[in-house]
């Protein structure tokens, strides 16, 4: 699956459709992918559903089962840019990490992040990122493994650095009304103790040998 991401985005820039490499566009090489090789019915995917636990909300792309049509799996994607090493990316990057732990309450599979771009901004800008301005910590380390098989469990709800809490206080402030508490007693959207992430997949190559790079991690 992340190999034909990053060779999907490789093969438009060949051909010179720079267009074409935006975030909104990756739900339909995965989508083709998830049919072709993952021999999902087309019938049961779909791009930009409803959130199954945040009402007038949506996720990039969702696969049903195909006897039952409960949902199974969901699907959050992002483009690697220079944008990706500012506060405002971090922010939506952790969105969709609580989105998808949100979604893997109900579903009956897994949920997963998945992360693609130009090598140099995958290693740059999202990889190598640093904290904040006058920190030398990598921002996303603290949120992903970049081994696969290994996952990552970061403090969310006990978390004491300022900086990361406050993105996180952020989301609960902008997703408390949308919150449906579907799979919880909790009626009221809180944050949870913690995240864990685990590395499903990750581009094998150095960035000056690959033009393009891919991470998934799968969110619980």
């Amino acid at each position: 699956m992340g190999g034909a991401l990053e060779h999907w985005l490789g093969f438009q820039d060949k051909i010179g459709r720079s267009f074409m490499m935006n975030e909104d566009a990756l739900k339909y090489p995965l989508a083709d992918y998830l049919v072709n090789a993952g021999n999902i019915d087309i019938r049961d995917i779909e791009l930009e559903s409803p959130h199954p636990n945040l009402s007038n909300r949506f996720v990039d792309v969702s696969v049903l089962d195909n006897e039952s049509k409960n949902l199974k799996n969901v699907f959050e994607l992002k483009l690697a840019t220079t944008k990706t090493r500012w506060k405002y990316e971090k922010q939506r990057i952790f969105d969709d990490l609580m989105r998808l732990y949100l979604a893997n309450i109900v579903t009956g599979g897994k949920c997963y992040f998945i992360i693609t771009g130009k090598s140099a901004h995958f290693q740059r800008d999202f990889k190598e990122a640093v904290d904040f301005p006058n920190k030398v910590n990598r921002f996303y380390q603290k949120w992903f493994s970049f081994v696969i098989g290994q996952t990552q469990t970061f403090d969310v709800a006990n978390e004491t650095d300022t900086d990361y809490l406050s993105i996180y206080q952020v989301f609960t402030s902008e997703y408390s009304n949308s919150y449906k508490g579907i799979g919880t007693s909790v009626s009221a959207l809180q944050l949870p103790g913690q995240i864990t992430t685990t590395c499903e997949f990750i581009t094998g190559f150095k960035e000056t040998v690959v033009p393009y790079m891919t991470g998934i991690w799968s969110v619980s």
